[in-house]
C-alpha cells in the first residue's frame, strides 16, 4: 500500500464538496491504496473510529469515504436528534449509525463531583461476529450510554435462521428473510419492541434496516408504537427483493399506526403516500399528531 497516496485520496474523498468524479479515482487507484491487512481500524468524518473488514465493500466505503453512502440520512439525523434523546438501533451491523446516533445524544450533567451521561442508544445486532464487531467499536469510542444486543426484532420471541453469504464479512445485507443467493446461516435468537421496552428506555427514535423484515419489527412494536409515537427511520427497498405487494402491506399496516411515510431528499422531506412510487431507499416514519412531528417540520415545504 502507498500510504501518502492512500491519505490523499482518502482525504480528496472525505472533504471535498464536488462529488462528481471522486468514484472514478477511486476506481482507479484502489489497488494501491487498499490495506493488505483487510482488517482495518480508522477514524471517521466524524470523530468515532470503526474497526471494519475491507473486504467487505461497504466497509470499504466507510474506510475510504469516512462515513455511510446514505449521506442525506445523516445530514438530516445530525439535526433531527437531539442530546438527552433514547435512540434505537435496530439492524446495527458494526455500528457506522449506532456511534454516530451516541456521539449525538451524548450529554453530561454535573451532579456535585459526580458526572452522569443522559441520552443513550440501544443497538441490536442478531449475527454473532457482526456484533463482535459492534461491541467492538462501542468500546474503542469509549461510548458508556450505548447498550449491546445480540438480537434481532420481529413480531415475536422466536428463533430463526439469518441467511448471508460469509460471517466474517458482517454483511449489512444479511437477512431473516431471504436465503436466496446467501451461502449461509446461523440460529439467532428473535425478540419484540413491545416485550423490550418493560426493561430498556422507551426510545424517542428508532432506525430499522432489517432487509425484508421491517414489517414483523413494526408488528412486534405495536403498543410502543402507538403509545409513545417515537420518529422512525426505515430503509424500505432492499437489495430489490421487496414487492409491490410487501409495500402495500407495510402501507397499509403504518397507516393503522397513525404514521406517514417522508421521503428523504437533499435538503428536505416530502410526503410519500406509496412506497413503489419513490426512488428512495430511506423514509422517516412519523405521527403527525405527536411532537416528534415538529422534528421534521423545518423539512417540510
Amino acid at each position: 500500500m502507498n500510504s501518502q497516496l492512500n491519505w490523499l485520496i482518502r482525504s480528496y474523498l472525505r472533504w471535498c464538496p464536488i462529488t462528481e468524479g471522486k468514484s472514478q479515482i477511486l476506481t482507479l487507484t484502489r489497488n494501491w491504496i487498499i490495506p493488505e491487512d483487510p482488517i482495518a481500524t480508522f477514524e471517521t468524518k466524524y470523530r468515532f473510529r470503526l474497526k471494519a473488514n475491507l473486504a467487505n465493500l461497504e466497509h470499504q466505503y466507510l474506510y475510504f469515504y469516512g462515513t455511510h453512502d446514505e449521506r442525506y440520512v445523516i445530514t438530516k439525523l445530525l439535526k433531527l436528534i437531539k442530546p438527552g434523546d433514547i435512540c434505537w438501533d435496530i439492524g446495527a451491523n458494526i455500528g457506522f449509525y449506532t456511534c454516530l446516533l451516541a456521539s449525538r445524544v451524548a450529554v453530561c450533567v454535573s451532579q456535585s463531583e459526580e458526572c452522569f451521561q443522559s441520552g443513550a442508544v440501544v443497538a441490536f445486532e442478531p449475527a454473532a461476529q457482526t456484533c463482535a464487531y459492534l461491541h467492538e467499536n462501542v468500546c474503542l469510542n469509549q461510548f458508556a450510554n450505548v447498550t449491546v444486543v445480540n438480537k434481532g426484532l420481529g413480531d415475536s420471541m422466536e428463533q430463526r435462521h439469518l441467511y448471508y453469504s460469509e460471517a466474517a464479512l458482517a454483511e449489512g445485507t444479511a437477512s431473516l428473510k431471504y436465503a436466496k443467493g446467501r451461502a449461509a446461516s446461523e440460529p439467532v435468537t428473535l425478540d419484540t419492541i413491545d416485550n423490550l421496552i418493560r426493561e430498556l428506555p422507551i426510545p424517542d427514535f428508532i432506525k430499522i434496516d432489517v432487509e425484508g423484515y421491517q414489517l414483523e419489527v413494526l408488528r412486534g412494536g405495536e403498543y410502543c408504537l402507538k403509545t409513545y409515537a417515537p420518529l422512525l427511520m426505515a430503509e424500505l427497498k432492499d437489495v430489490g427483493e421487496t414487492n409491490r405487494a410487501d409495500f402495500r402491506e407495510i402501507e397499509q399496516y403504518v397507516a393503522e399506526l397513525g404514521y406517514q411515510f417522508y421521503e428523504i431528499r437533499k435538503h428536505s422531506l416530502k410526503r410519500c403516500v406509496h412506497i413503489s412510487d419513490s426512488k428512495k431507499r430511506n423514509f422517516f416514519l412519523v405521527n403527525e399528531d405527536s411532537p416528534t412531528f415538529r422534528r421534521i417540520s423545518p423539512f417540510l415545504p
